[in-house]
């Protein structure tokens, strides 16, 4: 087993699948053994340990794609609980401004 310590802009974006909830955690560290390459996030205590398994995205990226990455899939499950067509519609809006947000505007 080994460890690297990870580059400067690699999250974990996890989405609860109870509570929709979504949230974007610096990865420190990668781990590296006989099966694969693990992310390492630190938790509250301080502790490395792998993402859990509601990780949806494990990526190198800015801030500010990471954020909108993570908006999206807060959209996604918005979507899927919308019951009826004006909802998603709200929600298709939402999307088209978050990907727009902080993008360079037509000339």
């Amino acid at each position: 087993m080994a460890f690297e310590v990870a580059d400067p802009g690699w999250v974990a974006i996890a989405r609860d699948s109870v509570t929709g909830r979504v949230s974007v955690k610096g990865v420190r560290f990668f781990e590296l053994d006989d099966e694969g390459t693990w992310p390492l996030v630190k938790n509250r205590d301080g502790a490395f340990f792998p993402p859990g398994p509601e990780t949806v995205e494990v990526i190198r990226t800015d801030a500010l794609h990471a954020l909108k990455l993570a908006a999206m899939h807060e959209l996604v499950g918005m979507a899927e609980r919308a019951t009826n067509p004006a909802q998603l519609e709200v929600v298709e809006k939402a999307a088209a401004w978050v990907m727009a947000y902080g993008e360079p505007q037509g000339a």
